[in-house]
């Protein structure tokens, strides 16, 4: 019985031991899981560092709200900081935002993103001193094309908790897990263990549990890069989706016949293996975007958008940005990222060789040098 038992571990074993023994790729595929651990070392530091000070400033500021609480008749220049100050933990663009306070009536007014414009208004309407909000904001789905809402800093996640929080949970899970596997044992145990571990996941990878899993949610990926082309050589190259197979590593080919904007593709996955897809294209403004995504009842959700800009003289800049649910939701994408088969990854990857295809007139994929007039 015990060899039955231990029989799928065996197995389990002997594919892991072949996966890092590899002798062609082996060897990256240990550098990349050393890496990894250095990472998740330096991560764990900093979140700890983040922690401790993010703790003292949350008590040094409860300790000064109740030595100085906030006035509710409060001069209205006093109210206007006051809603600035907030709405910039909830927006992205807090300077394109113009704020008016006449006799503690607050007026909120240029161009936000849909999404982050009622968490601005619900911010202001509970900002101390105020009567009333009066909502004239510009909603806009996109910022394309709205140069107040270029760039910007990064939103904090919806679902994600502060350092103090997110170490406290790993902590705490943590302990929890140890007592309820290790001391306690049994069923009882094994649950304790299990809500722990839980616990301790849900702190360290800061996503809601729906992320996590995988039932709701998605990893969205961004990346930039400046190549030296004029734009519409760049689009031209990227608008041809059946030349991505010569250039790009982990695309093993592109069918552009089934019809409108759709498209069949079969790319590298995991261990070796192939993963089939189809999307279609869902926008197509020349020098301008390509936005595409997958169809119904696919192996991998995903969606995308790339937008071409003018950089400098003579110079384009490429934003690439990228929607997926992986299997296991961000374990998944955590454990892909490990074995070098993620699409960040993927991407950082064919985005240099694109680069320097252009620039240069030739790369290198698929173990054999490419250059640019073999292109269609």
């Amino acid at each position: 019985m015990s060899k039955l038992v231990n029989f799928p571990g065996g197995i389990l074993l002997g594919a892991g031991l072949m996966y890092l023994l590899d002798p062609v790729r082996g060897k990256r595929r240990r550098r990349r899981i050393e890496e990894a651990v250095r990472h998740a070392e330096r991560v764990e530091r900093r979140l700890l560092t983040k922690a401790a000070s993010d703790a003292q400033n949350r008590v040094h500021g409860f300790v000064e709200r109740v030595r100085h609480a906030p006035a509710a008749h409060a001069p209205d220049d006093v109210i206007e900081q006051r809603v600035r100050a907030r709405i910039g933990h909830v927006s992205m663009h807090p300077g394109a935002i113009e704020i008016s306070v006449i006799e503690r009536r607050v007026i909120l007014r240029g161009p936000v993103l849909s999404d982050e414009a009622d968490d601005i208004v619900k911010t202001a309407r509970f900002t101390p001193g105020i009567r009333e909000v009066v909502d004239k904001l510009e909603r806009h789905d996109s910022p394309l094309g709205v140069p107040a809402l270029q760039g910007g800093r990064r939103r904090n996640e919806r679902g994600a908790w502060n350092p103090t929080l997110q170490a406290g949970a790993m902590g705490a899970g943590t302990l929890l897990m140890t007592y309820g596997i290790i001391l306690r044992r049994g069923l009882i145990g094994t649950a304790i263990g299990a809500a722990g571990g839980a616990l301790a996941l849900r702190g360290a990878l800061n996503r809601p549990f729906g992320a996590i899993v995988g039932k709701r949610g998605g990893i969205t990926i961004q990346k930039s890069i400046v190549v030296n082309q004029p734009i519409h050589v760049v689009y031209d190259l990227w608008s041809r989706l059946d030349n991505f197979p010569l250039f790009m590593e982990h695309v093993q080919e592109v069918n552009v016949q089934l019809g409108g904007n759709r498209s069949r593709w079969i790319v590298d996955g995991p261990a070796g293996s192939k993963t089939e897809f189809e999307a279609e294209t869902t926008e197509m403004a020349p020098d301008r975007v390509i936005a595409w995504r997958t169809l119904e009842e696919q192996p991998i959700e995903h969606s995308g958008r790339i937008t071409f800009e003018q950089f400098g003289e003579g110079s384009t800049r490429v934003s690439v940005t990228m929607t997926y649910k992986p299997p296991v939701g961000v374990v998944g994408h955590a454990v892909a990222h490990i074995l070098g088969w993620d699409p960040k990854s993927r991407m950082d990857d064919d985005l240099i060789r694109m680069k320097a295809l252009l620039e240069q007139g030739r790369t290198r994929a698929h173990h054999r040098n490419v250059e640019l007039r073999d292109l269609h």
